[in-house]
């Protein structure tokens, strides 16, 4: 892979030419990225996260608050531009069957699921581009399509904790996994 030799001053150049949410993906490919994408002490690195803002965020924005680094500031701006799914059904009047084709990015231990803005909207703009008699199909497929990235993402996250922690560690996130949904199931 090309990337894995290039410098990393080469790599810093191109990082401040990306948008803040690839950034973000960035940060899952290698842990090299990672280290170099990650570090909230940079300069560089927080030279990075910062022209990425002020270069794709059209909205006017203020330096990051004290005690926050680039990288906090940018998810706050861009990435929690969220709608949780009871908005989605009341606020913005969806349907059900369209929910099911979108992707959520969180869903905590109440089942409350949340999707990001944009992706609702693109999914909005795709269903009503659509020839009305195709629109049961567009939605089987895209359901289909979301089912299979959530498996794929269940998998790979799997495969990934079993490398990233050590036995011991592993032991202990069930350990505390269990106990936060012992306490949250307790609350509801």
């Amino acid at each position: 892979m090309i990337a894995s030799t290039l410098p990393s001053e080469i790599l810093i150049e191109i990082f401040s030419y990306l948008h803040p949410k690839d950034l973000y993906s960035l940060l899952s490919v290698c842990k090299r990225y990672r280290t170099l994408l990650w570090s909230k002490t940079s300069t560089t690195t927080q030279h990075v996260w910062r022209s990425s803002r002020i270069r794709y965020i059209l909205h006017p924005t203020f330096e990051p608050p004290e005690n926050m680094c680039e990288q906090q500031y940018n998810y706050l701006l861009v990435v929690v531009n969220n709608v949780y799914r009871k908005d989605a059904l009341e606020k913005w009047k969806l349907f059900e069957e369209l929910l099911t084709c979108l992707q959520p990015i969180l869903t905590p231990p109440t089942n409350q699921k949340i999707f990001l803005v944009s992706d609702v909207m693109t999914k909005l703009n795709e269903y009503f581009n659509i020839d009305e008699q195709k629109r049961l199909d567009w939605i089987q497929e895209t359901k289909l399509k979301v089912i299979n990235m959530t498996r794929v993402h269940k998998k790979y996250k799997t495969q990934f904790d079993l490398i990233r922690y050590s036995v011991k560690e592993r032991i202990q996130r069930l350990i505390d996994r269990f106990k936060f949904y012992q306490v949250t199931s307790t609350q509801v």
